[in-house]
C-alpha cells in the first residue's frame, strides 16, 4: 500500500500580495497570486494630514483611530482570504520579508482548522517566479 503524499504549499507573503506555490509529486507550480485588499490611506482632493472632509467643508480632526480601524478590518479580510486558499493543505511554508508572515502564522495557529497542519516560516526577500519555485522545491525536498 502506497503512502499518501502530503499536500504542500509555499506562500510568499507580505501586506501587498501573496504568491501561492504548490508542491505535488515533487513538482512545483505557481498556483495563484493574491492581491491584498489593504489600501494605503485614501485622501480626498483638498484633504491634508490633519483635516478630514466633513459634509461640504473640511475640519481639523484626529482620525488616527478611524484609520487604524479601517486598516485592521482590511488586514482581517486579507487573512481570511489567505486562510480560505490554504484549507486542505497538510504542510505550509510561509516566507517573505517583514513581519506579516509571523502575524499570519499567529492567526492560523489559533484556528482549529489548521491544528494538524505543519507550518514553517522563513525570511526571504522579493523573488522572481523561478526563484519562488526553486525556493519551495528546495524546502520540501
Amino acid at each position: 500500500m502506497e503512502a499518501k503524499e502530503n499536500k504542500k504549499i509555499g506562500v510568499w507573503v507580505d501586506q501587498k500580495q501573496a504568491f501561492l506555490v504548490t508542491c505535488e509529486n515533487k513538482q512545483v507550480s505557481l498556483k495563484e497570486k493574491v492581491e491584498s485588499p489593504i489600501e494605503s490611506m485614501v485622501r480626498y482632493p483638498g484633504e491634508t494630514d490633519s483635516k478630514t472632509k466633513m459634509k461640504s467643508n473640511f475640519a481639523a480632526s484626529n482620525n488616527e483611530h478611524k484609520t487604524n480601524n479601517i486598516h485592521q478590518e482590511q488586514l482581517k479580510k486579507y487573512i481570511s482570504i489567505l486562510k480560505e486558499k490554504l484549507n486542505g493543505y497538510d504542510e505550509i511554508l510561509l516566507f517573505g520579508p517583514g513581519v506579516f508572515k509571523n502575524q499570519f502564522l499567529k492567526y492560523i495557529s489559533s484556528d482549529k482548522g489548521f491544528s494538524s497542519v505543519k507550518v514553517h516560516t522563513l525570511d526571504a526577500d522579493k523573488m522572481t517566479s523561478n526563484q519562488l519555485l526553486t525556493f519551495v522545491k528546495n524546502h520540501f525536498s
